[in-house]
């Protein structure tokens, strides 16, 4: 038979009021009581219900972590360190991956009480208005790759593409590489590929013609996978345009790539220097090993949830800005 609350109080010796005091982490109960009650929980095997507790707390402890593509690696960190922070807060985490439409979601998190939701996906893919119906319904939010969110509502986390864009041009402009593409797998007349106009800025600042061509564009409804990398290295090679540098939009962009360019007889880094973003392991036991900017998988992880920590329990906003670092590999070289 499952244990109850009273089963617990009546074990601990205490009053089930102090078991629920226990489960809240209130300050009322002593350290010796609060080790005494624990014990009981831990020797009946009790499970609370968290039903039951959310209608009197009013929270269910449940959040929501809405991802962009669950078939990227990169975001397999981002979920494990995310969990663990909020695992270790007591919370429950929901993962959502949309194929199509994120705004099918907002009810659900509404119906079922979520208490709060970290949403890292492309803003095409959802309304921001209805994502701020959300904050009607008291459930706190952390967005990233929005740069047209309220951050006075919202709180905010993103990785800091433009500087890191910016060290990747001068990287192989250090290398004598002037023809440098950029294959973007979004668009340019996307404001939230940051790295894109961090591109251009960059080339003209160090005096590079950035031709047009030489800035490959992705098509909706956008991909950033393997199979866009190859698409479209393949785009650039058939534009004819000189280049002897890629940078792609991520690490999976950038093996795709390195396969398109490698059937077309060029060798990587003799011919093509190429780079990605993001440093999944993946890219590390490839041929050649991927030069690459790294994210920190575990600082952002963590730092979502504690940026929607902060939200949910003292229902104040903030913003981490998680900076990038550059994994030198052998996918690139000086050009010859």
């Amino acid at each position: 038979m499952k244990a109850t609350r009273t089963d617990v109080a009546r074990m601990a010796g205490v009053s089930t009021a102090t078991v629920s005091n226990v489960l809240n982490n209130s300050d009322k109960v002593k350290e010796e009581t609060m080790l005494r009650v624990l014990d009981a929980m831990s020797r009946l095997n009790y499970q609370p219900n968290m039903i039951a507790r959310s209608l009197s707390t009013r929270k269910t402890m449940q959040i929501g972590l809405i991802l962009e593509d669950a078939r990227n690696p990169y975001y397999g960190g981002i979920i494990q360190y995310f969990e663990s922070r909020a695992r270790e807060n007591g919370y429950f985490v929901n993962i959502c991956v949309g194929t199509s439409d994120l705004d099918d979601y907002w009810d659900n998190f509404v119906s079922r009480g979520l208490d709060g939701a970290f949403v890292t996906a492309l803003p095409y893919r959802y309304n921001l208005d209805n994502l701020y119906r959300l904050l009607e319904n008291d459930i706190k939010l952390v967005v990233s790759g929005n740069i047209n969110t309220d951050f006075r509502r919202i709180s905010s986390i993103e990785n800091d593409y433009p500087n890191a864009m910016r060290q990747a041009i001068a990287y192989l402009a250090e290398l004598g590489h002037e023809d440098i593409a950029y294959l973007s797998g979004l668009g340019r007349e996307l404001n939230c590929d940051l790295r894109c106009g961090a591109y251009l800025e960059q080339m003209e600042k160090l005096g590079f013609a950035c031709r047009d061509g030489l800035l490959v564009d992705g098509s909706f409804p956008y991909a950033t996978n393997v199979q866009a990398g190859y698409s479209q290295a393949v785009r650039l090679m058939e534009s004819g345009k000189r280049f002897t540098a890629a940078v792609c939009g991520n690490d999976l962009m950038a093996i795709g790539a390195i396969r398109a360019f490698r059937e077309k007889g060029l060798r990587i880094p003799e011919d093509v220097s190429v780079m990605g973003f993001d440093g999944i392991a993946m890219g590390r036991y490839i041929t050649p090993a991927l030069t690459t900017m790294e994210v920190d998988a575990k600082t952002f992880g963590e730092k979502a949830f504690d940026l929607l920590y902060t939200n949910m329990v003292q229902d104040t906003t903030g913003f981490y800005l998680n900076k990038l670092r550059l994994v030198e590999g052998e996918s690139t070289a000086r050009r010859r």
